[in-house]
């Protein structure tokens, strides 16, 4: 509640002590917490923002060096920049989850693979075939490879008629030369023999129709530095044919050398939009010049902060040095408006002092909303979190003194502005007047918004699907599906089934459960293949006892005895650890949506619970089902996040404005757009994502300064005595012009991040510059249809009780 003049805003009408207005020829800028109106000295003298300005402007020179020694001392640290932006970035490296993730790969090795496609005109063509093999030799060689499953390394199983096991693999490794054609074509026939009954090389190696072959590349865990050349070998395996590559390193690679070029193309597209907009702004090239100057310097030294601490730029990290140009530029365009047309020192401080205050708040709000992602317990967003904050505070600190200090030497001419003069002398006035004669409608059009709004939030997901970071018809998004069509899907996860008593997992009544497991799995929407320990002891049984279903054999010591044959076998130490305590059941799926991937998971951990050995327990892990579970820290993140960031900037509104009421009645138009987005967010089938969950707490730091001087400005003149609407009138002609350019800037800010090649990213720029956007139509509707709400009600008051 404002309440009227005389009861409520006695205190504030005379010495003015909780906010002022500069009304030289810049218009008015707000200024809060300072003595005086529009003066340099307020009734106890110089304000603190008066001398800090007066710092800065006489002793311009030491500030000017003392930021070019950071600047240059930063260039130390931006040359050591690195770039990190695998899709890794995004697990929750915090949790048990990914601890335990750690210990299967010790004992069953890693999940992360390569997967080279090769298609044929015909099934099994001796051409293929023949590089299928030779393609395995080489892999195989090459440093941070593991191991190659291919045609040509994968043991079949089988028993000659002597009795004696054959565990050679399908495809020998010195297939014929093209110049033995029949040799080529009888080795082909035996191919095709060899792997008619064999549980485990059909869909995972074969397809279905025989046409196309595959090599799944093993990455060693310290593959590192050399996972480039292993990715780039795959690519240069099917150049120039039918061929296909995927998979997690795939992604990753492609990742990092996208987002290297994408930086390069955000900064300058940045700068051009920003240079335009303060063109048609101020028409001046010192106007042009400060915000690209004080920006560009706050972006750098966060940068060169980053590379001194070895922090990598990260796929989210990435949008940082176009979100800062922005957030600079809208900082240094309040400087501006006040400076135009002001000469002399004496004056400059006068007319930038009243600013002082709101652009810091403003860099404060902001960087609360970076900092309130940290929550998210994801090392991608809270790096992000960290130095975004961080940045926002650089740059605002930058914008304070830099641009003062240049505008010292190099005064900003007045010049007619026709876009400030009809928004001032016309738009606001115009919308001011339609406001007080549909103040209802326009409370009810915002309720009926907001109603509609909450049905959407209702529908939004939690997803992220890494290869729909790519557009539809992009080579990472082709390639993933060519594959997943003709093969058994490439996204692993694995079920590990440990015991907590004395039994192994190869005693009768266990391996049974395992086995009805994977047959359990097998037959769930988006699950491709399914690989266990019973499979080969299966094959392994049917080739001795001649039984072509293939039974599992009984008794723990006759399975311990084919496992002593299997030994041998690599691939059968994916599925069973040397001790026999813990087996795992190893799942590619054909869906790798986050949503997709954990079904399946909280699906077979509810099977085994249920039909399970009970001495057994069933846990799902591996990197994609790491991958899937950090989307459901993400979107508690986003509400923590959330939560943190509205209670920190309504506590600095309330520290602002001192009253618990208009605190709360400024979060209303912040708190209202936010639920706009988010509903269309729901509607639209937007999903909240690694990208997407840092909008809330951005765009309301962001907003909220929108808020700051409209209701601030109003609180003001109703403390002087105005009226309702003769103060927002007032205070629209002179804020409503800088809130619409600063507004444009960020929002353009953001926008340029749509350029980027991900979705991820896309989505991330286009809803936070739709969302700092819709907090501008709630500033400039909502909030006075509220104000004038609030102010009718406070007079009715004062008149009962008068």
């Amino acid at each position: 509640m404002f309440g009227s003049v005389p009861r409520r805003c006695q205190s504030l009408a005379g010495a003015n002590r909780t906010a002022s207005l500069d009304a030289g020829p810049s218009g008015g800028v707000l200024s809060l917490g300072m003595e005086g109106k529009g003066t340099l000295d307020g009734a106890h003298g110089p304000t603190g923002a008066a001398r800090f300005m007066r710092f800065v402007v006489e002793r311009r020179v030491w500030v000017l060096a003392a930021w070019a020694v950071a600047a240059a001392m930063a260039a130390v640290g931006v040359a050591r920049l690195e770039f990190a932006t695998a899709p890794s970035s995004f697990l929750d490296r915090l949790s048990p989850e990914w601890n335990f993730y750690q210990g299967s790969l010790e004992r069953f090795g890693g999940d992360e693979i390569v997967v080279v496609a090769l298609e044929a005109d015909a099934p099994f063509a001796p051409d293929v075939l023949a590089d299928v093999a030779r393609l395995t030799r080489e892999f195989q060689v090459l440093p941070g490879v593991r191991r190659v499953d291919s045609l040509s390394t994968v043991p079949i199983v089988r028993v000659r008629p002597d009795g004696v096991l054959d565990l050679s693999p399908a495809l020998p490794a010195d297939f014929p030369p093209a110049s033995a054609p029949e040799a080529r074509a009888r080795l082909a026939d035996a191919v095709r023999a060899a792997i008619a009954h064999d549980r485990i090389v059909p869909g995972s190696l074969v397809s279905e129709d025989g046409r196309t072959l595959a090599l799944n590349v093993l990455l060693a865990e310290d593959a590192g530095e050399n996972q480039a050349a292993i990715v780039e070998a795959a690519y240069a395996a099917v150049e120039g044919r039918r061929g296909w590559v995927s998979g997690v390193p795939v992604y990753e690679h492609r990742v990092g050398e996208s987002t290297r070029t994408e930086i390069l193309t955000f900064v300058p597209v940045t700068l051009v939009l920003m240079g335009l907009l303060l063109w048609l702004g101020f028409g001046s090239a010192v106007a042009l010049a400060v915000p690209a100057m004080t920006s560009g310097l706050g972006a750098w030294l966060i940068l060169g902060l980053m590379g001194m601490l070895g922090e990598p730029i990260t796929l989210t990290g990435m949008i940082l040095p176009s979100v800062l140009l922005a957030l600079g530029c809208a900082y240094v365009m309040h400087l501006l408006i006040a400076a135009r047309g002001i000469r002399g020192h004496e004056a400059l401080v006068a007319a930038l002092a009243p600013v002082t205050l709101p652009v810091a708040i403003s860099g404060l709000t902001t960087a609360v909303g970076f900092f309130a992602i940290m929550t998210v317990p994801i090392d991608a967003i809270r790096t992000l979190g960290v130095y975004g904050g961080v940045g926002v505070l650089l740059v605002s600190a930058v914008a304070l003194t830099v641009a003062p200090a240049v505008l010292a030497g190099f005064p900003l001419a007045a010049a007619r502005q026709p876009v400030h003069d009809w928004v001032r002398g016309r738009l606001g006035p115009g919308l001011l007047a339609w406001l007080v004669r549909r103040r209802v409608v326009v409370i009810l059009a915002w309720a009926a918004l907001l109603l509609g709004s909450a049905v959407g939030t209702a529908r939004i997901r939690v997803e992220t699907d890494a290869v729909r970071w790519w557009p539809p018809g992009s080579e990472m998004r082709t390639h993933y599906d060519e594959i997943r069509d003709r093969l058994s899907g490439i996204s692993p996860m694995n079920v590990l089934i440990e015991t907590s008593g004395e039994r192994r997992a190869i005693a009768p009544e266990v391996l049974s459960r395992v086995d009805a497991l994977a047959t359990y799995i097998a037959g769930l929407p988006n699950v491709g293949k399914v690989l266990s320990v019973a499979d080969p002891l299966r094959q392994l049984h049917g080739e001795y006892i001649g039984d072509p279903a293939q039974p599992l054999p009984e008794g723990e010591r006759l399975v311990s005895q084919y496992l002593l044959l299997l030994d041998s076998v690599d691939p059968v130490h994916d599925a069973i650890t040397l001790d026999r305590y813990s087996t795992n059941v190893l799942i590619r799926t054909d869906d790798n949506g986050s949503r997709a991937l954990l079904d399946v998971a909280e699906a077979a951990e509810a099977w085994w619970a249920e039909h399970g050995a009970p001495d057994f327990t069933a846990q799902t892990t591996g990197i994609m089902f790491e991958f899937a579970r950090s989307e459901e820290a993400i979107a508690w993140g986003q509400i923590r996040g959330l939560s943190l960031a509205l209670l920190a900037i309504g506590t600095i509104l309330l520290v602002l404005f001192r009253d618990a009421r208009v605190a709360a009645i400024a979060l209303v138009p912040n708190v209202a757009s936010l639920s706009v987005i988010y509903g269309f967010m729901g509607f639209a089938g937007v999903p909240l994502d690694g990208g997407t969950v840092c909008m809330g707490s951005l765009a309301l730091g962001i907003a909220v300064d929108d808020t700051i001087h409209v209701v601030s400005g109003y609180r003001l003149r109703r403390a002087g005595g105005a009226s309702a609407r003769a103060a927002l009138d007032e205070t629209f002609g002179h804020v409503l012009p800088a809130l619409i350019f600063t507004t444009v800037a960020i929002s353009l800010g953001f926008m340029a991040l749509a350029l980027s090649e991900f979705l991820l990213t896309r989505n991330l720029g286009l809803v936070t510059a739709v969302v700092v956007a819709i907090c501008l139509v709630a500033d400039t509707t909502l909030l006075p249809a509220v104000l004038l709400g609030d102010a009718d009600e406070s007079d009715r008051s004062d008149e009962r009780d008068v």
